[in-house]
């Protein structure tokens, strides 16, 4: 049995639709795990912000979701000769009634004049909710005995709005029952990225959080493999919307997965991998508009032709420096200032400590004001702003003194924020003003991959 997860891409619109369903009818039994429709939640936290200020504007936006997605179904059953009235009524009927449920959200929102980490979260379930469901009806309408499943009933999560952390023993009960309950006849459909804590609140995983759903199915069902379906022919070396020669990737380690979607890789979640690794179960990463290419296998196992496997970058970085109050840094003063960055949900990327203060990258993100206000009881803070990382992945440690050599005399700047090499992970970080990460990332990529 496989695990199969079909992003926004391929839930575009109702040719990706019949392809996708072309991809399926090859498989014995999948359990099918689908986003939202191509810019959907997006969309749908766009409408949460206009809200306060502007509903008139969120109105607009609400209104294209249910034409787009409306227009979906109807194109898509009248390609396929669709005359069961029901199937189109059940459709109709889920479209309005998440609408209703959204328009309720968003006049909760305008009305209390700011939108809350769990309310925002139950807006933006509403796309999966809303995929998953008109998918599972379509397939039916190809007689594929495609059915329906509310993730809500099979992720329980954490109350961490945004980025909830999943219960594995609970997920791990409920998608065995439901796999043994089924019939061998039936195709479950469920949406990604969202679920539910143990007050009945929506969550959601995070960005990308479909992928991190297929996993923690797969792992739980013991999957002979995890297969994410998008729109390229796996993980390459490098962005190729940033860097056009970039090339896919055979195989990847779990670990140099997870490295690269840490540092920026936008085809998978960070999380990903973990539940799969913890199960040896191997990850594809595959293009839904050329089926027939290999794309990329991620497993404990691995080769590398190259000086390193891969690069990434993250643009939207800050600096944080604190400087100890007292003349020697003690343990006290580190576990001090990694709890607070901890509590406050913000990722560690670089670190560099001095005799009495520690430097670290971390993300320009909604939390940052508040970690700082606490990170002054540790002593000063300096924040420096408008910086990025390149992260180089799966370097070869016999090579790394040459490696950093020529990539400090390819960078496109002289001005270097701060380096770090883990021998054992095989990663060199840079950190560079914003400005320059794009350029230093293609003349990079053109000096270890050409």
């Amino acid at each position: 049995m496989r695990v199969l997860k079909f992003g926004g891409t391929s839930m575009g619109d109702e040719y990706t639709w019949q392809k996708v369903f072309n991809i399926i009818k090859q498989y014995d039994h999948p359990y099918i795990i689908v986003s939202a429709t191509s810019r959907t939640t997006r969309q749908l936290l766009a409408a949460a912000e206009k809200t306060l200020n502007n509903p008139e504007d969120a109105k607009l936006i609400t209104d294209d979701i249910h034409n787009r997605h409306y227009a979906i179904i109807t194109k898509f059953l009248s390609s396929v000769g669709e005359s069961d009235s029901d199937i189109a009524a059940n459709c109709q009927n889920w479209i309005d009634e998440r609408m209703h449920e959204l328009n309720s959200l968003l006049t909760k929102i305008h009305n209390a004049h700011k939108c809350n980490p769990a309310v925002e979260d139950a807006v933006a379930s509403i796309g999966e909710r809303l995929s998953s469901y008109l998918f599972a009806q379509c397939g039916k309408a190809l007689g594929l005995p495609t059915q329906w499943v509310d993730a809500a009933k099979i992720i329980r999560t954490d109350s961490n709005f945004g980025k909830a952390l999943p219960d594995e023993d609970f997920i791990n009960q409920a998608a065995l029952e439901l796999w043994n309950n089924k019939t061998n006849t039936h195709i479950p459909v469920m949406g990604g990225y969202y679920g539910k804590d143990t007050k009945g609140n929506f969550t959601t995983l995070g960005f990308e959080g479909s992928d991190y759903t297929a996993s923690l199915i797969g792992a739980a069902l013991s999957a002979d493999a995890i297969e994410i379906w998008t729109d390229v022919s796996g993980i390459y070396t490098c962005d190729p919307r940033t860097v056009p020669d970039a090339q896919p990737i055979p195989n990847l380690s779990f670990q140099e997965a997870t490295e690269l979607a840490y540092f920026g890789a936008k085809v998978l979640h960070p999380s990903t991998t973990k539940p799969a690794s913890q199960k040896k179960i191997p990850v594809y990463v595959k293009n839904i508009f050329d089926s027939e290419q290999p794309g990329t296998r991620i497993s404990h196992e691995t080769t590398n032709d190259h000086r390193i496997k891969a690069m990434a970058f993250k643009e939207n970085c800050v600096i944080l420096t604190v400087t100890s109050s007292n003349t020697v840094m003690g343990y006290e003063f580190l576990a001090g200032v990694f709890e607070t960055l901890h509590r406050h949900h913000m990722p560690v990327d670089v670190v560099t400590t001095t005799e009495a203060s520690v430097s670290i990258t971390t993300e320009n993100d909604k939390g940052l004001d508040e970690a700082i206000d606490k990170l002054c009881d540790y002593g000063s803070v300096e924040l420096s702003s408008g910086l990025g990382i390149i992260s180089l992945v799966g370097c070869k440690p016999k090579k790394t003194q040459n490696l950093i050599q020529d990539v400090m005399s390819t960078i496109q700047t002289s001005y270097i924020n701060l380096i770090s090499y883990s021998e054992s992970k095989g990663n060199l970080n840079i950190v560079l003003e914003k400005t320059d990460i794009i350029p230093s990332v293609i003349a990079i990529h053109n000096e270890l991959f050409r």
